[in-house]
């Protein structure tokens, strides 16, 4: 089975991967012996404190703090099967947060920093991870679940996606749900992200205008956003949230039996215990991931959490990696990505299936899939 993707070297120009290559975690070595091996959530790496821990983030408060700002936007089409997407320009993130730093007075973060791009960087590791900007591979993953989209929204009772960034996949099945517009199913979206700030900036914003844009008419769109006050201008490429539409919006996915549920900080054990505990009771699982293996100490982690993820019982989980199949000057590779996975299901037998799928473009990139073999009892 194999599929292919249209896409160019020059569909994505802007968002090349920048990143410094850290160095890997490594076993500690007691008395000359040769050093333990552990599972690599359970490192104490990703305990330490400069490492953000898993946090659930309230969905209330992050909406409160985004009132009477006004998001300007994109609408574009993913470049295979062009479907729509909308995402919040990159600018006008920038600019909310020069406001916010302004008003508080305070003197900038080197998160902050990083954010404005005055230390132009792409990302940092521990402090910022990239989630500001679309990554190409999460347009592979919107092409692909497209073939599949009316099967998917359907039957799984969560979509589950891993460094969310801008939620690109995610938003495209949202959409998809709006327009089903079937409240007699329950959907739930768990979206995370290493950056709090990330998940206020861009993916719930980005939630917001692919939900006004899909359910509003022309007559609410503007109302909304007006709150009663007539001379407020409008703009088909922005939205003002007002207290009123926030309001509308919480109050709608809630009536459609959507929930949405935000995770800030790093992946480990702690992020897994989160999830069992999220997904638990929930038969079908959808679960997704783009650019998140770019870096070799990343890579382990990231497929054990998959893979722990599938060793829920009673739950039928799928799973989609799409990445580079080589990240140059970084270390990271599907083909090191893939070889981790299928060591650790041969080495333990597991009941967990991979398939890999090429996607056609000028910088090689896959898409693997992940999927239990049979459904644990």
């Amino acid at each position: 089975m194999s599929f292919s993707f249209g896409f160019t070297s020059n569909d994505f120009d802007d968002d090349e991967l920048v990143a410094q290559a850290e160095a890997s975690i490594k076993s500690t070595e007691v008395n000359g012996e040769t050093p333990t091996c552990i599972n690599p959530l359970d490192s104490d790496f990703l305990l330490q404190s400069s490492v953000v821990q898993p946090k659930v983030e309230n969905i209330e408060t992050i909406l409160q703090s985004l009132q009477d700002v006004r998001l300007t936007f994109e609408e574009f089409q993913s470049s295979l099967h062009k479907m729509p997407l909308i995402r919040r320009e990159l600018f006008d993130v920038k600019h909310q947060l020069m406001l916010e730093a302004d008003a508080e007075s305070t003197n900038n973060s080197t998160e902050l920093d990083i954010l404005l791009g005055d230390t132009s960087e792409d990302l940092r590791k521990n402090v910022y991870e990239g989630g500001l900007k679309s990554w190409e591979c999460s347009y592979d993953l919107v092409d692909l679940l497209s073939e599949k989209v009316d099967k998917t929204i359907t039957d799984i009772d969560v979509v589950l996606e891993i460094g969310c960034g801008t939620a690109l996949p995610s938003e495209f099945l949202f959409r998809s749900a709006l327009l089903r517009n079937d409240k007699s199913k329950s959907l739930k979206f768990i979206l995370s992200d290493y950056n709090a700030s990330v998940l206020r900036l861009v993916t719930i914003p980005n939630l917001l205008i692919t939900w006004g844009k899909t359910v509003l008419t022309n007559e609410e769109w503007c109302s909304l956003q007006r709150d009663e006050c007539d001379n407020i201008p409008i703009n088909s490429e922005e939205l003002l949230l007002s207290p009123k539409l926030l309001t509308a919006f919480y109050d709608d996915i809630k009536g459609r039996n959507i929930t949405i549920v935000l995770i800030s900080g790093s992946w480990g054990r702690k992020f897994s215990n989160l999830i069992h505990g999220m997904l638990s009771g929930n038969r079908k699982v959808l679960s997704l991931t783009s650019e998140t293996i770019y870096q070799p100490d990343n890579l382990p982690v990231i497929a054990e959490t998959i893979l722990d993820i599938h060793g829920l019982p009673h739950t039928e989980i799928q799973t989609y990696v799409a990445a580079k199949d080589i990240y140059f000057g970084v270390g990271g590779s599907i083909v090191e990505f893939e070889k981790y996975l299928n060591d650790k299901i041969t080495s333990e037998n597991l009941p967990i299936q991979s398939q890999r799928f090429e996607v056609n473009s000028g910088l090689k990139r896959s898409i693997i899939c992940i999927e239990s073999s049979q459904i644990a009892h």
